[in-house]
């Protein structure tokens, strides 16, 4: 198969069964997904055992949420740090090619 020919895939999370289609190459990522938000769903059923499934779900969708943007917030702040970084390296390669 081609990276980019479609694949049909159901996921369970939560015994909630979710099909979707991707591409060829992108099964492994989807599947990791998929067992971390199983994972946590197992976790938070265990801690919680009187929420319902609803609410757990929704425990899981906020951690992944809040996951998300931490992860956003890291790499936003890297990016800063890295366009600082090569403004300052230009500014010092100028330099050193006009000092010659």
């Amino acid at each position: 198969m081609k990276d980019t020919d479609k694949v049909k895939m159901i996921l369970n999370i939560g015994g909630e069964h979710l099909t979707l289609v991707s591409d060829f190459n992108r099964q492994d990522a989807i599947r990791d997904a998929e067992k971390i938000a199983s994972g946590k769903f197992k976790e938070f059923r265990q801690q919680y055992p009187e929420r319902s499934d609803r609410e757990i779900l929704a425990m899981v969708a906020y951690q992944m949420a809040y996951f998300y943007n931490e992860v956003r917030n890291s790499l936003e702040e890297s990016t800063k740090v890295a366009d600082e970084l090569d403004a300052e390296l230009e500014v010092l390669l100028r330099d050193n090619s006009t000092a010659e």
